[in-house]
């Protein structure tokens, strides 16, 4: 069976692809969203900002009581195994 070879060398085809996908993300990134944003004024979409408003937090304080028992190594207690450092 004969192989295929092709007549492009495959440097040139990634080179092209690379360049290609650069121009279609940059399109897609910056140019559309300006084409499609700039219909509108500049002021107009500073108007539209919703006015503050105040808001009533209930209950407006929470008390946590609690002990959280260690489960990490170095906190746990280990009294089989002798101290690495003596306690002076």
């Amino acid at each position: 069976m004969n192989a295929y070879t092709a007549e492009t060398p495959p440097a040139i085809v990634a080179i092209a692809a690379a360049a290609a996908l650069a121009v279609l993300t940059i399109g897609a990134l910056v140019v559309a969203p300006a084409q499609l944003d700039s219909g509108r004024a500049p002021d107009a979409v500073v108007a539209r900002a919703a006015a503050p408003s105040e808001v009533s937090i209930s209950p407006a304080r929470i008390d946590v009581i609690a002990i959280r028992t260690p489960n990490v190594a170095w906190a746990l207690e280990d009294n089989t195994k002798p101290n690495c450092k003596p306690e002076v």
